[in-house]
């Protein structure tokens, strides 16, 4: 898949059910589960301030990657860059401006796209890298990415690749301290420019991690087999996914240092991985059925805003 779900496919583990809380969390955060009817496989990449849902899924006529916008229950399939034959666009920032990439299976390029103007702003190619994927943006137009000499849509690119930060104008890139010999991928972005991903270190096994300027922290959940770390709030709570020993696979947030296991709780769901988030705390992201196959869904929380006050 483009954006998520990527490694554990290509490292070939299934999926499991087994439930984890790793911590005793400030708030027992609650949810309302949606899942987001699309083909499959869909996923949701982002959910901003606003409750506009944005994400991705393979168009079941074409085989390529098509994008949807959620917005107070109306859903909007069928988003396409023209000239491209995969478009993934998701998550958006406040303003409705969503960030993404287009092409074909083997050519991605980032873009900002405008949803209410329908407008789209490519990014600037880097060289030699023609595999260039946008996983975010933040309110101030900033943006963060991965672009590999190579790849695929729905495999993901091959090599270190080189993770980058858009401020606007101009690129620069960055190492994760730990993914030099596997490299990592950025996730996600919030408007303190500090940034969420995952790596791979030497061993082979994923963590996440957080930049906040020069500053990281390694995100590993307890007794996990590994950690993938995608959205960032303004907060600073992250989201994403861990894998058990046993191959079962768990949607997490991590919040004032801590880890919180949140399963979607929809029917058929055997597995959840989340994306992005809000600053409410509402999730974007997907759940695996019996099959493997992965379908979009977003939570809700029901008792949102508690943790707002308290930055990590």
């Amino acid at each position: 898949m483009p954006k998520a779900g990527t490694l554990a496919l290509l490292l070939g583990l299934p999926l499991g059910t087994c439930l984890l809380t790793a911590g005793e969390p400030p708030h027992q955060p609650q949810y309302r589960f949606n899942a987001i009817t699309l083909p499959v496989p869909s996923e949701a990449l982002g959910i901003n301030d606003s409750g506009l849902v944005t994400g991705a899924y393979v168009d079941p006529v074409t085989g390529g990657w098509a994008s949807f916008v959620l917005e107070r229950g109306h859903l909007t399939t069928g988003i396409e860059i023209p000239g491209a034959s995969d478009t993934v666009l998701g998550p958006a920032n406040i303003e409705g401006v969503e960030s993404g990439n287009f092409g074909d299976e083997t050519k991605q390029r980032p873009v900002f796209r405008d949803i209410r103007r329908g407008t789209y702003a490519p990014l600037p190619e880097i060289p030699g890298m023609p595999y260039n994927n946008g996983n975010g943006i933040n309110d101030f137009g900033h943006g963060v990415g991965v672009a590999y000499a190579s790849g695929d849509i729905n495999f993901g690119g091959n090599g270190l690749g080189m993770n980058w930060f858009w401020n606007g104008r101009d690129y620069s890139f960055f190492t994760v301290p730990g993914s030099e010999v596997n490299g990592a991928s950025v996730g996600g972005l919030n408007d303190w420019d500090q940034i969420s991903g995952y790596y791979v270190d030497g061993t082979g096994t994923p963590h996440g991690f957080v930049k906040d300027g020069l500053n990281y922290t390694t995100l590993t959940v307890p007794g996990a087999a590994y950690t993938i770390a995608n959205g960032i709030n303004n907060e600073g709570v992250v989201t994403g996914l861990y894998v058990n020993p046993d191959t079962s696979h768990h949607g997490f947030i991590w919040t004032k240092g801590q880890f919180i296991t949140v399963d979607a709780n929809v029917p058929g769901s055997i597995g959840t991985e989340w994306i992005g988030l809000n600053d409410h705390g509402d999730l974007a992201g997907i759940y695996f059925d019996a099959t493997h196959a992965a379908h979009a869904v977003i939570a809700e929380r029901l008792n949102r805003d508690e943790d707002r006050d308290d930055r990590n």
